[in-house]
């Protein structure tokens, strides 16, 4: 999050919308998520009490996390945005994990995870939350300090083709899961599937109308060869990407302190310690020559304003 959190900053030229909103909301979602555990082990047997804790907790997770999508919504809005790979990393993260986020509420209430527990949909879920939160916020990071550390930005076009590879193949191999898993398709098929036939002739009583395709065991098979190919692609392009344009200090006019030292940093990271007149995120702020005003430039001299003298009247 604190990595979308500065490439959305950086590429829409404007701060944060509800930063310390943000702020508090992740410092909420770090304390919470020590107390909600327990919403994965509904099915150990737990009395009515703990679990109703549990529910309650995870509901409550879900407010910070909304609050912090909405904010980063927010700040793309009446913003010039540059769609360079980093920033289209960082926007694919913005609704995956919603995805992601919004399919894990059924499995938070313990009457539905009863249903849902150990099928395909909790593996559909998992991804969403995972691969964009984790995956594509380090390739988005990689892709964004990558010049920083070797004078060198990534090859665009091949960074292109990174991240529509994994986004497209990302969403062919895991959306179809959570039809499936609600058709009643288990996660593990160690028995070859004779316990899936039972649990498919009870959904069709269930009130989620799935279309019989999405369980089919042949698509099913194949998603894992998918998922490879999708992998390898994705690290032959980011490979590839890695020859790119050579670049100065401050490629993507950054206001934050790490963009103000030389590239590569020499040890110590500055050459002379800096010195901070004014907060990471001022872009486009009014009056100013630039749209970013970096963190360690002095605010420019106000000009002297000479009183204006009446002339004195001289006497003849």
């Amino acid at each position: 999050m604190g990595v979308v959190c500065e490439i959305i900053a950086n590429n829409t030229r404007k701060p944060i919308w509800g930063y310390k909103s943000l702020v508090y909301s992740v410092l909420t979602i770090g304390f919470l998520s020590f107390i909600v555990w327990a919403h994965h082990m509904y099915m150990t047997g737990m009395g009515t009490k703990i679990s109703a804790f549990f529910q309650t907790t995870t509901m409550i997770i879900s407010i910070p996390s909304v609050i912090i999508l909405t904010c980063l919504f927010m700040s793309l809005w009446g913003g010039s945005i540059r769609f360079n790979t980093p920033m289209l990393f960082a926007l694919a993260f913005l609704p995956m994990f919603g995805i992601g986020g919004l399919t894990g509420l059924p499995l938070g209430f313990n009457a539905s995870d009863v249903y849902l527990h150990d099928t395909y949909y909790v593996i559909a879920h998992f991804h969403y939350v995972v691969a964009p939160g984790t995956i594509f916020g380090l390739f988005a990071g990689i892709y964004y300090w990558f010049p920083k550390m070797t004078g060198r930005k990534m090859n665009e076009f091949w960074g292109r083709v990174h991240f529509w590879g994994s986004f497209v193949f990302m969403n062919l191999v895991f959306m179809p899961m959570f039809a499936q898993g609600m058709k009643g398709m288990l996660r593990r098929m160690a028995d070859g599937g004779a316990n899936y036939s039972a649990r498919a002739c009870r959904a069709q009583l269930t009130l989620f109308p799935v279309p019989s395709w999405s369980c089919t065991r042949g698509f099913s098979g194949r998603r894992w060869h998918w998922a490879s190919c999708r992998f390898r692609s994705s690290s032959i392009c980011s490979g590839a990407s890695k020859h790119g344009e050579k670049v100065g200090d401050n490629p993507w006019q950054s206001t934050t302190l790490e963009w103000q030292t030389p590239t590569p940093p020499p040890h110590g990271n500055f050459a002379t310690p800096p010195r901070i007149y004014r907060g990471p995120y001022e872009y486009s702020v009014p009056g100013h020559d630039t749209d970013f005003t970096p963190q360690n430039e002095p605010d420019a001299p106000t000009p002297a304003v000479v009183p204006k003298i009446s002339p004195v009247p001289v006497a003849h």
